[in-house]
């Protein structure tokens, strides 16, 4: 006791011949059942994030998968377009890059802007190198002309929505494997925590 004190301050310490009181052993702290939340919210995010972008994706890959078509440049190709979605431009090996295209769709015609865009993902072509990107200004059958190259042009649809769905899925399942890697975790910390 403190002087001046009438509280007592724990038990007395431990005579000749006496047991030391016993101490219950601290107990191990483990992770609440509240840190299941978290594989449950990644393997959410890797379901719905995959999900939304086929949902988003799905319309481009649908026209990616469109037919290819070869033909001449000058007398006309004929295309089988979707209005809005990109399509790749191959000419010859060893060929001349187009300085201009045309797309003629019944009475209507008119040019067609040329870019490089999605060209990283262009599939090679035995025989063809890729040359320019365009947008489809029609849908349906169609003709298209260019200028300033010899030899047949080939014409695919642009299929980086195929690439785009590829890298999600292998981010889905990396983010799904995170998730049961830390159910995993959470499980075997929670049991250890009990012994």
């Amino acid at each position: 006791m403190w002087p001046g004190s009438n509280l007592p301050m724990g038990p007395p310490p431990a005579g000749p011949g006496q047991a030391a009181p016993s101490w219950p052993p601290p107990r191990r702290a483990g992770p609440g059942a509240g840190w299941y939340a978290l594989p449950v919210a990644l393997l959410l995010a890797a379901v719905v994030g995959f999900f939304t972008l086929v949902a988003f994706l799905w319309d481009d890959s649908e026209a990616a998968d469109g037919p290819k078509a070869v033909g001449d440049p000058v007398r006309g190709v004929a295309v089988q377009l979707s209005e809005g979605y990109g399509y790749f431009l191959y000419v010859r090996t060893g060929g001349s890059t187009p300085y201009s295209c045309a797309v003629r769709a019944g009475e209507r015609s008119g040019p067609i802007r040329l870019s490089r865009k999605n060209s990283w993902s262009v599939s090679d072509r035995p025989g063809y190198r890729y040359t320019a990107t365009f947008e489809a200004p029609v849908t349906g059958a169609a003709l298209l002309t260019c200028r300033g190259t010899d030899g047949p042009i080939l014409v695919a649809p642009d299929d980086t929505a195929h690439a785009y769905l590829g890298l999600a899925l292998f981010v889905a399942l990396g983010v799904g494997g995170l998730a049961v890697l830390s159910f995993v975790v959470v499980a075997f910390r929670r049991s250890a925590a009990r012994r």
